[in-house]
């Protein structure tokens, strides 16, 4: 049998930007949606899929978040160090690590619906647990501004989310369905033409929601955007994001948005696969991210630091760091800890990694390939320039940083004296591009006459939101904001025709 040719709302993604617009769009009142994912479905879910996917909100502190995970136990739960993340702590971070170069109107769209987007996520089914924590002395600390995330990670999200679309939505999927042409002008879209296995038919709809992602996946347009060396990069997300819908929306005419020569770029094990790197078993993060760097120092392959470890908590700082690392000779590095700093790893002291252990840091030094007497004169200089007259306090900004030497490390700076000692090899991993197209508040796609155009929508890392870096577990929220105001207004959209 045929698939239908026609539909009230068409949702180009199969990941969570696109499931959660779908629902939207069903619960608005949207007749028949279809999703068109390209991946089979095997393959299907976008990044989420490799992620452990937490969410930044604003909320009043521990009694609201209390609803999120009522069946945690309460002795846990009051050990807990939830500060209240207000609007303004959000807006905040948003300027600070993008500059001041994200859209105003629009940031303030993500922080203002950012509650009510979450809540709707947990009143739909969505079943949550609190971030990865770190003890001090009995105290339980979570990432700043970041407090939970979903039961089972990205890969769990997807299936709660899967459930809720087209089990209990009546949202339609079809896998291996390729948008290969978007049908319309900068003025008005109204359906696409779809390459399956079995050939090609057009789709026609009222409303488009594209949710297909960015073109990280894409290493010539990594090269053509993102610098040198970015077609080197390893790939922690989804292999199917590679920017054709994007490119035929701005060939339609609509306004280009973000930062393009930006991305999300952490780092992550120098043997990571160079695409889709795993999630850990347990859901609750990728296996081959390397966070850790807060507590210890990184070196290049020369044996010199290049960067502030201890500028910010790990939260504010990983999704540029990648970017720091890909500037080093080979684009590799070396994260160095003492026992000190593997005891504090929020995985453990003993996760699955490349790793190379040694008892002292010439031994080391030989084991990694780095001239020891240049990384012994780094680790030197460093250990002498601890401060020793403020208190180590790893839960939080502890102002124990360096004097003497750049750069600078601005937190956590503890001499590397207890061994053995570790090396984790560590390069550039992209998660998603920052450039991509313009919406408004209402999530309606502009074109360059800085117009809306009629009947298409966006969400997810297709947006242009972000500058430089942006706060952790803040794309998925965005995803969250704008899918609910996509599919809402695409079904206002539907009553108004």
């Amino acid at each position: 049998m045929s698939p239908a040719t026609r539909c009230d709302v068409i949702v180009i993604g199969g990941g969570s930007a696109a499931l959660e617009a779908g629902i939207a769009a069903r619960q608005a009142g949207a007749g028949s949606v279809v999703l068109l994912e390209k991946a089979p479905q095997h393959e299907s879910g976008g990044n989420a899929q490799f992620s452990h996917v937490g969410f930044r909100f604003v909320h009043s502190g521990a009694q609201e978040l209390r609803q999120f995970f009522p069946a945690l136990d309460e002795t846990i739960f009051r050990r807990m160090q939830i500060p209240v993340y207000t609007r303004q702590d959000f807006i905040d971070d948003l300027n600070r690590v993008t500059q001041s170069r994200i859209d105003p109107v629009l940031a303030e769209c993500l922080v203002d619906n950012s509650n009510a987007a979450v809540t709707w996520m947990r009143d739909i089914g969505i079943v949550w647990e609190p971030e990865k924590m770190t003890e001090v002395d009995g105290k339980l600390y979570l990432p700043g501004g970041h407090h939970i995330h979903p039961i089972g990670g990205g890969p769990g999200m997807l299936q709660q989310l899967r459930d809720i679309a087209f089990n209990k939505s009546g949202v339609e999927i079809r896998y291996e369905s390729r948008v290969r042409m978007m049908h319309g002008n900068e003025r008005k879209v109204d359906g696409v033409r779809v390459s399956t296995p079995d050939g090609e038919y057009d789709l026609a709809a009222r409303a488009i929601i594209v949710c297909s992602g960015g073109f990280q996946a894409n290493t010539a347009m990594r090269a053509r955007y993102l610098g040198a060396n970015a077609d080197l990069m390893k790939v922690r997300g989804s292999k199917h994001n590679t920017g054709e819908v994007l490119h035929m929306l701005l060939d339609l005419g609509v306004r280009p948005a973000g930062h393009w020569q930006g991305a999300h770029m952490s780092p992550i094990d120098l043997k990571a696969p160079d695409v889709e790197t795993p999630a850990m078993s347990d859901g609750r993060g990728n296996s081959m991210n390397r966070y850790d760097y807060q507590f210890g120092i990184t070196v290049n392959a020369l044996g010199e630091r290049f960067f502030d470890e201890g500028e910010a908590k790990h939260a504010y700082t990983y999704a540029k760091t990648g970017r720091a690392v890909l500037q080093q000779p080979g684009g590799i590095a070396y994260q160095l800890y003492d026992q000190t700093g593997i005891d504090l790893f929020r995985h453990g002291r003993d996760y699955p990694a490349t790793m190379v252990e040694a008892p002292t840091l010439a031994e080391l030094a030989v084991k990694i390939g780095v001239e020891p007497e240049p990384l012994l004169r780094t680790v030197e200089n460093f250990n002498a320039a601890c401060r020793t007259d403020v208190a180590f306090m790893p839960g939080e900004l502890d102002g124990k940083g360096t004097r003497g030497i750049g750069p600078r490390k601005s937190n956590w700076a503890m001499p590397l004296t207890r061994g053995p000692f570790r090396a984790y090899p560590i390069t550039a991993g992209i998660t998603f591009s920052f450039g991509g197209v313009q919406v408004d508040p209402q999530a309606r796609v502009i074109n360059t006459n800085l117009q809306p155009v009629e009947g298409l929508f966006a969400s997810g890392d297709i947006i242009g939101l972000f500058f430089h870096n942006y706060p952790s577990c803040t794309g998925q929220t965005r995803n969250a904001v704008f899918s609910l105001l996509a599919g809402r207004n695409a079904s206002a959209l539907l009553k108004r025709n």
